[in-house]
């Protein structure tokens, strides 16, 4: 879903990505802070500073966007670039649901927050997953479903900006699993 409206405002990320880019700083070095911010995020979570969380959350996000725009903008575009910025996002998605565990922020309904937190984890591994081993299967790019990376965030995000991260995590939990089914419906009839 995301993926779509990121096409549509490449055109107001550029202008930041050129700053970025005119003061020197590389597309990895870009991937590192957000790893830096995520954690900081997760850090915030975990000590129970929900608002705090989701602002750093919605800084990683952007940063995730601006990595990019910096390779594209300065010819910078590698493999190993593209390789350590999804290695990245998967240590940042595990620190935050680690926070979210540790801060016990996600109790809800008959399940502990550990559990809605792992839940929310392995979904959001797999959607990552699904979509890496279809793809190398030989489905083409397979960016479909509701909840991927992007999504997530910014769902965890404004549910710690609101200080509703435990219906946040379960919806995550939720979406993930099922943009992973949805995968795999979708390679499925690709690979036929």
């Amino acid at each position: 879903m995301l993926s779509e409206i990121r096409k549509k405002v490449a055109p107001l990320i550029e202008p930041v990505a050129r700053a970025f880019a005119r003061a020197g700083f590389s597309p990895n070095s870009l991937t590192m802070i957000g790893l830096l911010i995520g954690s900081a995020a997760a850090w915030f979570f975990a000590d129970g500073k929900t608002i705090s969380a989701g602002i750093a959350l919605l800084v990683c996000g952007a940063f995730d966007l601006i990595d990019g725009a910096v390779a594209r903008l300065t010819g910078k575009e590698t493999a190993f670039g593209g390789l350590l910025d999804s290695v990245i996002d998967r240590y940042v998605d595990f620190a935050i649901f680690i926070g979210i565990m540790y801060g016990n922020l996600a109790n809800l309904w008959i399940l502990p927050s550990w559990a809605w937190a792992t839940l929310a984890l392995t979904g959001s591994f797999m959607v990552s997953y699904t979509r890496a081993r279809a793809e190398a299967a030989g489905t083409g790019k397979l960016d479909v479903g509701i909840a991927e990376r992007g999504e997530r965030i910014l769902i965890l995000a404004f549910g710690g900006l609101l200080g509703l991260t435990r219906f946040a995590v379960a919806i995550v939990a939720i979406l993930a699993h099922a943009t992973a089914i949805h995968r795999i419906i979708v390679a499925k009839k690709r690979l036929r």
